[in-house]
């Protein structure tokens, strides 16, 4: 039953001339009821009901079809304040010219009169005007948040999109280089490259995840690159606080782990280094990456230009605005990247 009334309502919401019935149609029921000269109603009343809705309709859809598109969404108040007040005074004019003078002639069966005088029905269309207005802008506010929410969603997916051939590739170099090795860890490295990618490819294909399975994961994927580390690369990886239930949207670290396993090695300093912590205090999580680097590896001019951290720099901007700060710096032999989040 609850499925059904959705479905109802949802082709309601999708359908503008069921709309439009459904509120004259409530109109109709209201009036005739403020109409009706007695307890019941009769069919006088319906036809007086139905003969004093053409002025109101006629002032509402003029408003809505000429005056709110060419002034109102386009910010001319003061054209708009003007033009409404000259279209309620005509409609106002249309009504007791009607009801005064015109009726008696296409309804000679009934004796009708004009209930209300000038300031009464302008009132009226006041009342219209400001009703019908504002549905049609919350409808256009709604419509454009939708759009707004479809074109996010979209370009977050081909964001995401990009992460996995750009993983795959930096994940199958580390491979590549214990195959010229002909290094016996090679099998062990598809092994742990399989893990890795299954997370990638499905897990992460969400919009939040536990915070404690993206840092296992971010761990494996950590053990894969050992595998072809250098002997005399320092790794420190540190996880502070307690990991519950904080969600957060996949594979937002894996961009600067990546970076850090990638330059860290080129660097021409004897203390090769990568330091990745974690520090999470409650719904705040601060993520550090500080790695060496070589200035033939990174430079100044070029911190911001991998596909990676583009990537990962507008997933921010789009998933946490204002709750979160990203701070990448460079000093002399040293990479460093500080990002706060706020999860909730």
């Amino acid at each position: 039953m609850l499925i059904f009334l959705k479905n109802i309502f949802k082709k309601i919401a999708l359908n503008r001339i069921v709309q439009h019935i459904l509120f004259w149609a409530l109109s109709f029921l209201v009036l005739v009821n403020i109409l009706k000269v007695s307890a019941e109603i009769y069919k006088i009343d319906t036809v007086y009901t139905a003969i004093f809705h053409l002025p109101i309709v006629l002032v509402t859809y003029l408003n809505l079809s000429v005056l709110v598109p060419r002034f109102l969404e386009k910010e001319r108040y003061l054209y708009y304040g003007v033009s409404v007040v000259a279209l309620i005074s005509v409609g106002a004019v249309f009504y007791l010219l009607l009801f005064e003078r015109w009726i008696d002639y296409i309804l000679q069966e009934y004796f009708f009169i004009a209930y209300y005088n000038f300031w009464d029905i302008s009132l009226y269309f006041a009342v219209y005007l400001l009703l019908t207005t504002l549905i049609r802008l919350a409808r256009s506010w709604f419509r454009l948040n939708q759009a707004e929410r479809e074109k996010t969603s979209s370009e977050l997916k081909a964001l995401r999109s990009q992460i996995n051939p750009h993983f795959l590739f930096n994940s199958l170099n580390s491979i590549y280089s214990l195959s010229r090795r002909k290094s016996d860890l090679a099998p062990e490295a598809i092994v742990k490259l399989s893990d890795v990618l299954r997370y990638v490819i499905y897990d992460a294909e969400t919009s939040k995840i536990d915070l404690k399975d993206e840092i296992g994961f971010l761990q494996k994927y950590i053990n894969l690159q050992q595998l072809r580390m250098e002997e005399n690369l320092k790794l420190e990886v540190v996880t502070e606080g307690e990991l519950n239930n904080q969600k957060i949207a996949p594979l937002l670290f894996l961009p600067f782990v990546e970076n850090a396993f990638k330059y860290a090695p080129q660097s021409e300093n004897e203390d090769k280094f990568i330091t990745i912590r974690w520090k999470i205090e409650g719904p705040e999580i601060n993520f550090e990456v500080v790695n060496s680097y070589g200035e033939l590896a990174v430079n100044e001019n070029e911190k911001y230009k991998g596909i990676g951290i583009k990537n990962v720099i507008k997933r921010l901007e789009i998933l946490y605005p204002d709750k979160h700060k990203l701070e990448i710096s460079l000093k002399e032999g040293e990479y460093q990247v500080d990002l706060n989040i706020q999860l909730s």
